[in-house]
C-alpha cells in the first residue's frame, strides 16, 4: 500500500488553465519590507551602529590571520607567537584610527600612532611567517585615514605592491603570492568603504541636526522681529503715555507724607473740592467698567478733561494691544505656509534634489490648514524615498481665488489646494 506524500490535486479538463498560485512574498509584503529597510537606514540606530560594524570588521581579519598563523605551510610555533604578539601590539592603534574616522573625526596624535603601527608591522615581518604581509592591509587603511591626501594614496599603493614580493622573499609559494597581494588591496579597499560609509552617515546626521537647529533659530528670529515691530512699538507707546499721565498727576497733585493710617482719599484732602472730585471719579471708573475715565473726571475742569482723555487713550491702546497680542499668538499656533514651503525646499535640496520655489508676486497666505500641510509633507516624503529624482519645482498659483500648490518632479505633478 502506497501513501501519498502530498495532497492529490484534482485534474483539470483538457485546455483549462490552472489558477495562478499565490506567491509566498506578495507585492504588498515586498513594499512593506522595502519601506522598513528604508526607515531603518534613515533612523539614528544605523548611525550609532555603523562605527561599531566598521571596527568589528577591521578587527576580524587580523584576528583570523593570527588564528590561522600556525597552520600555514612553512610556519611554526615561533612565527605564530611573533604574529600574536605583533597583532596584539598594533591592532589597538589601528582600531583607534578606525573608530575616530568612522565618527568623522581625526584622532589625536594620529601621525605618531601611525608611525608606531608601521614600525611594529615592518619590524616583525622577517619573524612572523610568510603570510604576515597580509597585515599590510591594516597599515594601508590607517595610512588613508591618517596621512594627508597625496601621501596617503602613495603609501596605500606602495604597500599593496610590495606585499607579494615580500611574501616571496619569506619563501611563500609563488602560486600564493599574487593572491596575497590581491587580498591586501581588496581587503584594504573594503575596510575603507565601511569606514567612509560610517563617516558619511555621521556627517549626514550632523547636517540634519544643524538644519533643524537652523530652522528653529530662523523661526525664533522671525517671531522676535514680528513682535518687536508690532507689539514692541505698541507697548512703548503705552509706556510713554503712562509716564505722561504719571507726570501730570505728580504735577497737579502735591505729594504728602505717607501715613499708614491714612487712605489715598485722605492724601488728597488738601485739594478740597477738586481732590474729592478726582477721588470720586477714579472710584467711579473702578466700580463701573462700562464708564470711561472722562465720566468720573468731568468735574475737574480743563485739566481734568485733559487727564481723562489721556487715561481714555491709554485704556484704548491697552485694549488694542491686547487684541493684537491674542491675534499674533493664534497666528503663531497655526503653521505658516511660507515656512512650510521653505522647509520642504531645504529638505529636498539637502537630499540632493535640485529644488526651485516659485511664489506669486502678490504673496502667499499666512497660514496653511492641517490637511494641506499633511498633503505637502506626504508629497515631500515620497520624493525623498523615491530613487532617481533629479529636479523638483514647488509652485504656488492662484486660480479664480483658489490657492494651489503644485509639486512637479520630473514628469509627475501633484496639486494641493490650500483653502482660504
Amino acid at each position: 500500500m502506497t501513501l501519498p506524500l502530498a495532497p492529490v490535486r484534482p485534474r483539470l479538463p483538457v485546455g483549462a488553465v490552472s489558477p495562478p498560485r499565490r506567491l509566498l512574498w506578495s507585492a504588498g509584503a515586498r513594499g512593506q519590507a522595502v519601506v522598513t529597510v528604508a526607515e531603518f537606514w534613515r533612523s539614528d540606530r544605523v548611525v550609532r551602529l555603523a562605527p561599531v560594524v566598521a571596527v568589528a570588521c577591521s578587527a576580524l581579519l587580523p584576528v583570523l590571520q593570527v588564528v590561522l598563523a600556525f597552520s600555514y605551510a612553512g610556519n611554526d610555533t615561533g612565527t605564530g607567537l611573533w604574529s600574536i604578539a605583533a597583532t596584539a601590539a598594533y591592532l589597538p592603534l589601528h582600531l583607534r584610527h578606525i573608530w575616530y574616522a568612522a565618527h568623522a573625526a581625526r584622532p589625536p596624535a594620529a601621525r605618531w600612532t601611525f608611525m608606531s603601527m608601521a614600525v611594529i608591522i615592518v619590524a616583525v615581518t622577517p619573524l612572523a611567517g610568510n603570510m604576515w604581509p597580509r597585515a599590510y592591509a591594516g597599515l594601508a587603511v590607517s595610512a588613508m585615514l591618517v596621512l594627508p591626501a597625496p601621501w596617503s594614496y602613495l603609501v596605500f599603493v606602495t604597500l599593496a605592491a610590495v606585499a607579494a614580493p615580500v611574501a616571496l622573499m619569506l619563501e611563500l609559494p609563488w602560486q600564493s603570492a599574487p593572491w596575497l597581494g590581491f587580498s591586501v588591496m581588496c581587503g584594504g579597499g573594503a575596510l575603507l568603504l565601511l569606514v567612509w560609509l560610517a563617516a558619511a552617515l555621521t556627517r549626514l546626521q550632523a547636517a540634519r541636526e544643524a538644519l533643524a537647529q537652523q530652522a528653529v533659530a530662523q523661526e525664533r528670529r522671525r517671531i522676535d522681529d514680528d513682535l518687536r515691530h508690532t507689539l514692541g512699538r505698541a507697548l512703548e507707546s503705552i509706556a510713554a503715555r503712562g509716564e505722561r499721565v504719571t507726570a501730570r498727576l505728580a504735577r497737579d497733585v502735591p505729594a504728602e507724607p505717607a501715613d499708614s493710617g491714612r487712605t489715598s482719599a485722605g492724601g488728597l484732602s488738601g485739594l478740597g473740592d477738586s481732590g474729592r472730585t478726582l477721588v470720586d471719579g477714579l472710584s467711579g471708573v473702578a466700580k463701573n467698567s462700562a464708564r470711561t475715565p472722562a465720566d468720573g473726571l468731568s468735574g475737574l475742569g480743563g485739566s481734568g478733561r485733559t487727564l481723562a482723555e489721556e487715561l481714555s487713550g491709554l485704556a484704548d491702546d491697552s485694549r488694542s494691544t491686547l487684541a493684537e497680542a491674542r491675534r499674533r499668538v493664534r497666528g503663531y499656533r497655526q503653521p505658516s505656509l511660507r515656512a512650510e514651503l521653505e522647509t520642504a525646499a531645504t529638505l529636498l535640496s539637502a537630499a540632493g534634489v535640485d529644488t526651485r520655489l516659485e511664489l506669486p508676486r502678490l504673496g502667499v497666505p499666512e497660514t496653511i490648514p492641517q490637511r494641506s500641510r499633511d498633503a505637502l509633507r506626504a508629497a515631500v516624503t515620497r520624493l525623498l524615498r523615491a530613487d532617481g529624482v533629479g529636479a523638483c519645482t514647488i509652485a504656488v498659483t492662484v486660480v479664480n481665488g483658489r490657492v494651489l500648490l503644485e509639486v512637479r518632479a520630473d514628469d509627475a505633478t501633484e496639486t494641493i489646494e490650500v483653502p482660504a
